[in-house]
């Protein structure tokens, strides 16, 4: 049948697909969560929730494709984001390829109804609304832990140079109900960059000193950053100068923890509230 999108127009979409390749970590994530993995025949190099996407074949990287895997794998539906994966959606409509791209969450509001339209696209339609309203309850039990005055916090990620959230990201907006305040959640953009990406213009990260921010969240490039390699970050930035790091409110936090917005980022976002409030000497949530 032919289903709508505002990227692409009308694609044709199999009532239910039965080869499908992804090219996002949070749709692979959820196809999974959605009894879907045995239909999976391809994902991108960063899809590895749940462990079982880690035998999936790669056709590329969340940038790069490689078509002629995709034409191998004869996929009825690709499943994209939008953004930068914009070449690689041209890429597969020249190649005759069914795509439909999931939009990137620009709220954590987006994030779950984003895996009800997945469920939708793959004919599992019950269990995908099963799933988001699950993610959605989740999310009020979080709220619930909401600090009673706002906090203001400097968030960074390192996604191969400095990457911090701004108003349009899933990240501030899931922040924002726990009370938790970016300190550029004011700026009309996704995200801010500290490397030139595209034409976005260059954020100066030493901007973080006039913030004074109460706290400072940062999500490493790896999955266990080293004692070491936080002092180095301290000492490179000059975040000894900085309020919340003199007075231990750095909270650190392991690759794709906040980047990632598949159906278990409210798990991780509940671990980031947590040390949020170790360092602030708030008393942590049971378990």
């Amino acid at each position: 049948m032919k289903v709508y999108s505002p990227e692409v127009g009308f694609v044709d979409v199999p009532e239910e697909p039965s080869r499908i390749i992804s090219l996002s970590p949070a749709v692979t994530e959820t196809l999974f969560m959605l009894g879907m993995g045995d239909r999976v025949v391809g994902v991108d190099s960063w899809s590895y929730r749940p462990r079982e996407a880690l035998k999936v074949r790669r056709v590329g990287s969340y940038a790069t494709l490689n078509t002629n895997v995709v034409r191998e794998l004869s996929p009825d539906l690709v499943l994209t984001t939008t953004g930068v994966q914009r070449p690689l959606i041209d890429q597969l409509k020249a190649a005759k390829v069914p795509v439909f791209p999931v939009p990137i969450p620009s709220t954590v509001f987006e994030l779950i109804s984003g895996v009800a339209l997945v469920g939708g696209l793959v004919g599992k339609y019950e269990e995908g609304a099963k799933l988001a309203e699950g993610l959605h309850s989740r999310l009020v039990e979080l709220s619930r832990l909401r600090f009673s005055t706002p906090v203001r916090a400097y968030i960074e990620i390192d996604l191969g140079g400095p990457t911090v959230p701004a108003f349009f990201s899933h990240i501030t907006s899931a922040l924002h109900l726990l009370n938790v305040h970016n300190v550029y959640g004011n700026v009309k953009q996704a995200y801010l960059y500290g490397v030139k990406v595209a034409d976005f213009p260059l954020f100066d990260v030493s901007d973080v000193f006039r913030t004074d921010p109460d706290v400072v969240i940062y999500e490493f490039k790896r999955k266990q950053p080293s004692g070491e390699e936080v002092k180095e970050l301290v000492r490179s930035r000059g975040w000894d100068k900085l309020r919340a790091v003199r007075e231990g409110r750095l909270v650190v936090l392991p690759a794709d923890t906040l980047a990632h917005h598949g159906p278990s980022f409210l798990d991780n976002l509940r671990e980031c509230l947590v040390k949020v409030m170790d360092s602030l000497g708030s008393p942590s949530p049971s378990p």
